[in-house]
């Protein structure tokens, strides 16, 4: 059957030949069939999950590295993030002759970015000593916190308190001699807890504090 052509002019319109609306020729639809399941399903959809990678303490030439956020699939990493990964990048792009020189000459931070480099020259540092706590005892449950006086030798800014096998945040460097700490009665049980100065990667010995 023939497609029909049909005339949209008015009878006042002047004649145009073109004025006319033919019927559309039928989409042959066997041509496009219907997508299914495939054989086995669709694979997954990929979700990423992010972690982290990197962020090793230590030498800064073979051992700490930069910390990086990547995904499951190892993407959002990079190379080098350290001079020793630098060093091998350049022996396998063919600089066999390269050495890899340590500058020994040049002070490096022994206990935190912010402290003065200390030297061939400088002495030991001393090693942390906790003489007495007060008060060394304190009732459990009390919902009033306590301000605790360390009192002690070889403290530095960077010292750190250990409390109950935890670094206590609260702590506050005075002097070489004096440090405190703010503890929660609110959330302790009665028993023995230690007193721990963490100084120079090194521990002072324990002091106890005793909750009733």
């Amino acid at each position: 059957m023939a497609l029909q052509t049909f005339s949209v002019r008015r009878a006042q319109d002047p004649a145009l030949a073109a004025a006319v609306v033919s019927e559309i020729v039928p989409k042959n639809w066997h041509k496009f069939p219907p997508v299914g399941v495939p054989a086995g399903g669709f694979p997954p959809a990929y979700v990423r999950t992010n972690t982290w990678n990197g962020g090793v303490y230590g030498d800064d030439i073979v051992l700490a590295k930069s910390n990086v956020l990547v995904d499951d699939q190892g993407r959002g990493d990079y190379a080098p993030r350290n001079q020793d990964d630098k060093r091998i990048a350049y022996a396998a792009a063919g600089y066999l002759g390269a050495t890899f020189a340590i500058d020994i000459s040049r002070p490096r931070g022994a206990i935190d970015p912010a402290e003065p480099y200390p030297t061939a020259a400088s002495p030991a540092e001393p090693l942390p000593v906790i003489t007495s706590l007060s008060p060394n005892t304190a009732v459990a449950g009390v919902t009033t916190p306590l301000v605790v006086v360390v009192t002690g030798t070889g403290f530095t800014p960077w010292t750190k308190l250990i409390v109950g096998g935890a670094e206590a945040l609260s702590a506050r460097y005075v002097s070489a001699t004096k440090m405190t700490v703010q503890l929660t009665p609110a959330i302790s049980v009665p028993g023995v807890i230690t007193f721990i100065a963490w100084d120079h990667n090194v521990g002072s010995a324990p002091v106890n504090f005793t909750y009733t």
